[in-house]
């Protein structure tokens, strides 16, 4: 179950021009990146169902040529399907059934080879019996509604779900992990992304009469080790007679495999908070010797078991908190700020200031709080049949936004214990309801001082327009690329082996025509945006959500 996407699309929605200089010699013109993303075709095998599998598929370069020297392969996962021939369907991004790609590159052979498969959870499998979507837990809306009979099924006999249409991760190595908001991953087989297994990895140190709840769709890795760490949300159901947890709490977790090749934790310490405040935490940031939790203004309530997406509200009145949990000692520390929303972390690190005093420092896109909402879940901005109706309007319907996305750094003093926040300017030039979101860095710098950002540029109004931003925060420059008609979605950094340059690589997305619905992989330079190569892919691929390189030959 997914709540991110949400935030994700919302920067489609909203906001004023920027850069208002329209000259080329303005500074605003020459320093920051320009979008025009007008009179396009809308994209729609982004948000139809995509059936066609394949499985290992030699494929072509159809455009200039892969660097050589690019050795792995890229995974990428998201939604693929919404109905069926039954008449039960799903029609909101998020609850859509979970797809995975496989682009793989041997330099040794220069051969590129591509997979599609459906994750083969047991939501899939019900579906592909029933021929149509069964009765599950939801995001958004469910066609027909459910029955109370089937909501009672749901809660009390179904398995829970099991949709990981979310992110990757190399969790283990035995396959490629796909994961979701929920502590429950899938196993695939890194070749032919067939079903490996499927599991829940045991809490160390979870007692009776505590259920465990969300965890992040995203794992994070410690900056020198490499380990992968989550949490999970443990809710205690006994006041704490039994269980001796007497409230809520975020528990943080190194993930590894025993010698038995399965996949346990060991306990890094908890984060407690109120029963009536838990945040939905996306992501979040890992530095050599801190854990930090950002609790945005994303509130998790308690109103529909089955209708998850109705539990998710926004509350402006409530400051945004920064947890810190010490790796060391487990001690924690928390930092309030005003209300900002943001789901995806861009870096975290340790730095000392003037003064000496160790600072620990996160960087987000970001948006100011919403301000007015219609009546229907704020889910509902994600509603694939409201995108494919050319009179529909993003900034018409659903949650109203008072200023455009921007990238934000909050900085927390441990020793001081106060946090202070910097806007970064808007650096791009782009029409109104334009934005940014999904960012990716180096991995080389990942926990340490950076400077390049690499993030996946939309305007939802102007039928879904997308292309690519390098943002440099040092500089505060940026530069894009876009080509009409043409929609990446998020990028993914690979650095050229050996080299100590940190935009020293490629980023790769896979990219949509929507003029004939196909779809290519677009091979760039990380340091100008050039294109190198494009790759045939076999398949239409639909918008996935987030992907990962994974080096060396599977």
């Amino acid at each position: 179950m997914v709540v991110y996407l949400l935030f994700c699309l919302l920067s489609l929605a909203g906001g004023e021009e920027t850069c208002s200089g329209d000259s080329p010699e303005s500074s605003c013109q020459a320093r920051y990146a320009q979008f025009d993303f007008k009179g396009w075709e809308f994209p729609l095998g982004l948000y139809s169902n995509q059936l066609d599998e394949v499985t290992d598929v030699e494929v072509g370069v159809k455009f200039g040529s892969v660097p050589d020297y690019l050795h792995g392969s890229l995974y990428r996962v998201g939604a693929g399907l919404y109905s069926l021939s039954g008449e039960r369907r799903v029609n909101n991004l998020i609850d859509g059934l979970a797809k995975l790609h496989r682009w793989s590159f041997d330099k040794e052979t220069g051969k590129v080879r591509v997979s599609s498969k459906f994750v083969r959870s047991d939501v899939f499998n019900r579906t592909i019996a029933a021929q149509e979507i069964p009765p599950i837990q939801h995001m958004g809306e469910i066609h027909p509604p459910l029955t109370t009979f089937e909501k009672l099924k749901i809660l009390f006999y179904d398995r829970p779900n099991d949709n990981t249409n979310v992110a990757v991760w190399d969790l283990g190595t035995l396959g490629v992990t796909t994961t979701t908001e929920q502590p429950r991953y899938i196993d695939n087989d890194y070749v032919t992304l067939d079903f490996l297994r499927e599991y829940v990895p045991p809490s160390d140190d979870k007692s009776l009469f505590v259920r465990e709840f969300l965890s992040a769709s995203h794992f994070n890795r410690h900056p020198t080790t490499g380990a992968s760490i989550n949490y999970k949300i443990q809710l205690p159901f006994d006041l704490g007679f039994f269980s001796g947890k007497a409230s809520p709490a975020y528990h943080f977790y190194e993930f590894e495999t025993n010698s038995a090749g399965e996949i346990v934790t060991r306990a890094l310490g908890h984060i407690p908070v109120s029963s009536d405040d838990l945040r939905v935490v996306h992501s979040f940031g890992v530095t050599k010797h801190y854990v930090i939790l950002p609790r945005f203004n994303m509130c998790f309530g308690w109103r529909d078991p089955i209708n998850v997406g109705a539990n998710i509200f926004w509350d402006a009145t409530r400051p945004a908190i920064f947890d810190i949990l010490s790796l060391e000692t487990r001690e924690t520390m928390s930092f309030k700020f005003t209300a900002y929303e943001a789901q995806h972390i861009i870096n975290s690190f340790e730095r000392h200031n003037s003064k000496g005093e160790l600072e620990i420092v996160l960087d987000f896109p970001t948006r100011v709080y919403p301000v007015k909402y219609h009546d229907d879940t704020v889910y509902d901005v994600l509603n694939i049949e409201r995108y494919r109706d050319p009179n529909w309007k993003s900034t018409d319907y659903a949650i109203r936004i008072n200023d455009r996305p921007r990238i934000t750094r909050f900085v927390l003093n441990t020793v001081t214990g106060e946090g202070h926040n910097q806007d970064f300017p808007v650096m791009w030039n782009a029409p109104r309801d334009s934005g940014i979101e999904f960012p990716t860095i180096n991995p080389k710098f990942r926990g340490i001082p950076y400077c390049y950002a690499y993030l996946h540029a939309s305007n939802k109004d102007l039928r879904s327009a997308m292309g690519l931003i390098k943002l440099d925060l040092c500089k505060e420059e940026s530069i894009g690329w876009e080509e009409k008609n043409k929609f990446p979605v998020e990028p993914i950094f690979v650095p050229r082996p050996g080299s100590a340059d940190e935009d020293d690589g490629v980023v790769l997305s896979p990219v949509l025509d929507s003029t004939n619905n196909s779809t290519s992989l677009y091979i760039w330079s990380a340091k100008n945006l050039e294109v190198l190569a494009i790759v045939d892919t076999p398949v239409t691929v639909p918008f996935t959500l987030h992907g990962l390189w994974f080096d060396g030959k599977h």
